[in-house]
């Protein structure tokens, strides 16, 4: 289903889906187990504004229901006429075993194929079947990619994971903006800040920017996103297209290919030689 479809079905003014989901939040419905009566009222409207996606998404059960998937994440560059200047795509394998998420990656570059595994608790890399060691770029940054892969493909359900710090006000330009922070430890760069903007007549967000740690505001990324789609219950966003400050189009990560819920063997997430 694309987008403007989905938002057809849910035509609703994002204000009573946010008054519906703070009632939700204090009813023990699909918000995060805090009651509003211990948060901030930025807080509460957060929450509010993401309950809201979550429901128009298909409830949080939809992504409690996954407990493995295949996707292809694929990376466009353009250039400065706004043609496409490389493509790179990555095979993504993810499960959750006891609560905790693994992934494997695939990606083909000129070199060969790399595979970047994070565990939960281990990391490695190999090209072309031959273990890498710490130190090589593909090796030290499998945990973060890792994690990266399944961040943007969960959303908006990642948003209620444990250290995910949320506040949200009314934006300048009309609609809301909702902050993300995150908690001391929480991923490899829990420095990092996101900002998702909703108008008032729609539950999805229109844009996500985010700053990386250590930088100021001079680095802001703009993602525009455009397209949604689902798999059962589940749905998620299509494209993401970077834009920079003159809104010429620079990067664009696609979804494609998703299936949820495959078979996937224990090998495949075993250290090679162990």
């Amino acid at each position: 289903m694309n987008r403007r479809a989905r938002i057809s079905r849910h035509h609703v003014p994002v204000l009573a889906l946010v008054l519906a989901a703070a009632a939700g939040c204090s009813q023990g419905g699909s918000a995060p187990a805090a009651s509003n009566a211990d948060l901030e009222p930025d807080q509460v409207l957060a929450d509010s504004l993401i309950g809201a996606w979550v429901e128009a998404a298909g409830g949080l059960e939809a992504w409690h229901d996954i407990e493995s998937a295949r996707y292809t994440i694929t990376t466009v560059w353009y250039d400065s006429t706004g043609g496409i200047r490389r493509m790179r795509p990555r095979r993504v394998e993810y499960r959750k075993v006891d609560g905790v998420e693994q992934t494997r990656i695939e990606r083909p570059e000129a070199e060969g194929l790399y595979v970047q595994t994070f565990t939960g608790s281990e990391m490695w890399a190999t090209l072309n079947e031959r273990l890498l060691e710490p130190g090589i770029r593909a090796w030290d940054e499998s945990e973060y990619v890792g994690r990266d892969v399944v961040y943007w493909f969960g959303l908006p359900y990642k948003l209620y994971d444990p250290g995910v710090n949320r506040r949200a006000g009314r934006s300048e330009d009309g609609g809301y903006e909702v902050r993300v922070t995150f908690g001391d430890g929480v991923g490899l760069q829990s420095g990092d800040r996101y900002f998702y903007y909703f108008l008032d007549d729609d539950p999805w967000p229109e844009q996500v920017h985010y700053i990386s740690q250590g930088r100021g505001e001079e680095s802001r990324a703009r993602m525009y996103w455009d397209g949604y789609t689902n798999v059962g219950d589940f749905t998620y966003v299509i494209s993401r297209l970077y834009r920079d400050t003159e809104m010429n189009p620079t990067r664009e990560l696609r979804h494609d290919d998703v299936e949820l819920n495959p078979v996937l063997a224990d090998s495949i997430f075993q250290r090679p030689g162990s």
